[in-house]
């Protein structure tokens, strides 16, 4: 019963997430609708990391930092503006403070099985 209170939690803080991300994301950069792909790509991050703390491997961080950094590079193949690109910059950064904090947050609930005794 705890394990499914858990993943109910998580499921509650996956949607407010998907949400919150879609309003607080730059305009240049909002859909009409919440974009699905990218919000599997979150959830499948935020699953990596919270697997790899759950197994003891918390160098994953360093790798997940090196992966993001990585696809974040990118050659200037069109004018985007100077302003559009640090909303961009600053809007991706955050973002993968807030992922890797909700990780953290998942691990710690796993490990403190706060709702085994309920």
């Amino acid at each position: 019963m705890a394990i499914l209170l858990e993943f109910v939690i998580i499921i509650f803080i996956e949607f407010f997430l998907a949400i919150a991300f879609h309003f607080f994301s730059p305009k240049f950069l909002r859909k009409k609708s919440i974009d699905y792909s990218s919000v599997a790509k979150g959830l499948l991050e935020r699953t990596l990391l919270t697997v790899a703390l759950l197994s003891g491997f918390p160098h994953v961080l360093t790798l997940f930092g090196a992966l993001k950094l990585g696809t974040r590079l990118k050659r200037k193949d069109t004018e985007d503006s100077a302003s559009d690109e640090a909303k961009y910059n600053d809007y991706y950064l955050i973002g993968n403070f807030i992922s890797v904090l909700v990780s953290i947050l998942y691990y710690n609930l796993f490990q403190w099985n706060i709702f085994a005794q309920l």
